[in-house]
This record gives structure tokens, sequence and C-alpha cells, in this order.
């Protein structure tokens, strides 16, 4: 970006703050913008960017934190991770990023998915441990 855009984008800024600080009903419909109230349901329907509805391809959150888990060692979360079902084994991979390519949520070996999360779980509560002491 080059700084004619730069600084124009900084007068812009400015002047919505100066008008915010002037002109209360400007300050109020700047906040219903930021905090997602009905100002954006009645003034544009086709946006309504305040529904809180997850969509229906998305899977549950998961229900643990393996990465915290592993800090008490791998046979705490793997006792913890053998009490959970598939599926929920699979939130975890998911809402952990896991398995970028995604071939982990074809699998039927619940063992296979439990290494998985062990293994990334290990790697990534040991990252960066040659800079610590």
């Amino acid at each position: 970006m080059n700084k004619i855009t730069v600084s124009r984008l900084r007068q812009l800024t400015n002047a919505i703050i100066d008008e915010a600080k002037r002109n209360q009903e400007f300050a109020q419909k700047l906040e219903k913008i930021f905090v997602g109230d009905d100002y954006t349901a009645e003034n544009n329907t086709s946006n309504n960017v305040s529904n809180p509805i997850r969509p229906a391809n998305r899977r549950d959150p998961a229900v643990l934190d393996p990465i915290s888990l592993i800090e008490d060692g791998e046979e705490v979360l793997a006792a913890r991770l053998n009490t959970l079902t598939d599926k929920q084994l699979k939130d975890i991979i998911a809402d952990y990023g896991m398995d970028s390519a995604r071939l982990a949520m074809k699998w039927k070996d619940r063992e296979r998915l439990i290494n998985l999360i062990i293994d990334v779980s290990v790697r990534r509560a040991s990252k960066g441990d040659a800079f610590r002491k």
C-alpha cells in the first residue's frame, strides 16, 4: 500500500472518530454496527451478521483441550480420550486443526484417532522447548 493511500485512510479514520465524539447519534450507529445489535438486521435484512447459529456443515466444539492435558502425561490424555466417542475424537481433531488434509475424518479405528491426537498434542506442547530453560 502506498503512502498516499495510508495517509488518506488515516484521515478518514480520524474524521469518523471526530464525528463520533461530536455526534451522539452517529456514535450510537457505529456502536450498533460493532456490537451487532438489531441495527444491521432492520436496515439490511439480507446481511444479518448478528446470527450466532453455527452452519450445518460445522463440527461441534471439542469437549476437552488435549494440549493442556498432555502436560499431565500421555497416559492421562490417553485415558481421557478412551472415554470419548469416535465423533467426539473427530471433533477434537477438527477443532484443533490436527488434520489439515481431513483424512482422519474417514478413519474408523479409534486407536488411530487417539494416536493422532496424542502425537499432535505432544508436538504442539513441546514446540519451542529449544528456547526454554
